[in-house]
């Protein structure tokens, strides 16, 4: 059996680099290979390692990257990795297995953010809690069907009758291709198991201008026909909105305002330790990384910054609502038809 990894990049980096090497480690059964496949826009080193080949993406987004990478190779099964993960050496191993199960059609697994120092600690934390969504991939240790898998793997045959991953999502492309798996009749599986260590690297204001576009290719893709909002993402919404109207109506009023700080720095106090108890028992899956101590100020910070990057990802949600359809990234007119890619 012949397993294809796909990974976009956009420029050859030591980041790349490290998530190649986390492959050539990887533990295969007898009678599995290993191919990688970049779909890479900038430049390719003069020689690539043993088992890589480079795809050349001239427009530089992902999904045309990934479909690219998704033609170039030949695997009976597709692994998409992107070239900021640190995957265990069992991980090709474990999503072959599950996708066993005929009913089985996407599996994907938890992602573990692995950035320190302040920010980086805070927002490890808040992305591996609740504090950023419910999604099951950024916390939970428990397997199943879900909506949606970070990452992703399938059977090549089943890729090609899906048609790829829609060109024209600049963002969400993995969700709408889950929907689309689902529409067929199978399952998407999370898979607890297959923790992959994944880095940010952005700053605040990057990381916030980061979910601001998946805000709004949310409501685009909500426009066009496809899947929109999930009901766990109006229920955080609709939560904080209430939240912050309480809280602010309490501190005008001079007869709650006393209670209303005491009960907020309490309630501040609980998020911070539930979220970094969290966030640890995902790391506990990790055994094999080095993952030094998270900054204690950055977890103790991580509500507030949950806080600013909620807020931006919902003005994207305002934005997208009011932004008319999706377009084709190539110039064509937009169409629902994505076209095959093998």
């Amino acid at each position: 059996m012949l397993v294809s990894v796909i990974i976009p990049a956009r420029q050859w980096d030591p980041q790349l680099e490290a998530t190649l090497g986390t492959l050539a480690a990887q533990n295969l059964p007898s009678g599995v290979e290993l191919e990688t496949v970049v779909g890479l826009a900038g430049k390719a080193p003069p020689v690539l390692p043993a088992g890589v080949r480079v795809v050349h993406n001239p427009s530089g987004t992902i999904p045309d990257a990934l479909n690219l990478a998704i033609a170039a190779g030949a695997g009976e099964i597709v692994v998409r990795i992107d070239s900021r993960c640190h995957v265990q050496s069992d991980h090709v191993l474990r999503v072959i297995r599950r996708l066993e199960d005929q009913e089985v059609g996407c599996v994907g697994g938890a992602q573990l953010v692995l950035d320190r120092g302040l920010f980086g600690s805070a927002y490890a934390v808040a992305f591996n809690s609740v504090l950023l969504g419910p999604s099951r991939y950024r916390y939970s240790r428990s397997s199943g069907p879900v909506d949606t898998a970070y990452l992703g793997a399938w059977r090549g045959r089943d890729l090609e009758d899906l048609g790829g991953f829609d060109p024209r999502l600049i963002r969400n492309q993995d969700n709408e291709l889950a929907g689309r798996v689902r529409a067929s009749g199978r399952v998407v599986w999370y898979d607890a198991g297959l923790v992959v260590g994944y880095r940010n690297g952005r700053g605040l204001r990057a990381s916030m201008a980061h979910h601001h576009e998946f805000g709004t290719w949310r409501m685009l893709q909500a426009a066009d026909g496809q899947e929109g909002l999930h009901p766990r993402h109006l229920v955080a919404l609709s939560a904080g909105a209430v939240g912050a109207l309480l809280g602010v109506a309490g501190l005008f009023n001079p007869t709650t305002r006393g209670p209303m700080l005491r009960t907020a720095l309490g309630a501040y106090a609980a998020t911070v330790a539930a979220s970094a108890w969290s966030a640890s028992r995902l790391r506990h899956r990790r055994n094999d990384l080095a993952l030094a101590g998270l900054n204690p100020v950055g977890v103790a910070l991580a509500p507030v910054v949950a806080g600013a990057i909620n807020a931006a990802w919902a003005a994207g949600v305002v934005r997208g609502f009011f932004g008319g359809r999706l377009r084709s990234n190539h110039g064509a007119a937009p169409s629902l038809a994505v076209p095959k890619v093998r």
